[in-house]
């Protein structure tokens, strides 16, 4: 008989179910709730160091994209456009428990990883320096 976690067991689809509504619920969330007006997100780093993260302006960002405003996304977090690249990563990952099939698997290079990795730094360290962003 096949346990919960057994290769053929059930609770894989499930959980990368669950996985998907969580991120629609949280699309048409953002969607719908304009975080200029406030009160949309928190978060921790900011609130304990008073700086800004890499994440930061991420969620204004999304909003900005879903109605159609790249550009304007843009400004407000140059990374935004990694999110659908990592979407598609993660639900590469999910397929076969989804569709019952693999989806072709997205693999960066090891540089491609690295130099993300220095963006972030160097992009966090300018995003603090009051007159450079």
């Amino acid at each position: 008989m096949a346990g919960p976690c057994s290769k053929g067991g059930r609770l894989m689809p499930l959980i990368a179910w669950a996985l998907v509504a969580a991120l629609l619920g949280f699309t048409a969330y953002v969607y719908f709730h304009n975080p200029f007006e406030g009160g949309v997100t928190f978060c921790a780093f900011h609130a304990v160091t008073g700086l800004d993260c890499p994440g930061c302006g991420m969620t204004r960002a999304a909003y900005l994209l879903l109605h159609g405003h790249p550009l304007a996304a843009l400004r407000q977090n140059p990374f935004i456009f990694i999110i659908p690249v990592v979407g598609y990563m993660g639900l590469a990952e999910l397929s076969p428990h989804l569709f019952g099939r693999q989806l072709k698997k997205l693999v960066l290079p090891n540089w491609v990883l690295i130099a993300l990795g220095v963006m972030v730094v160097v992009f966090t360290i300018a995003r603090n320096i009051p007159k450079f962003f």
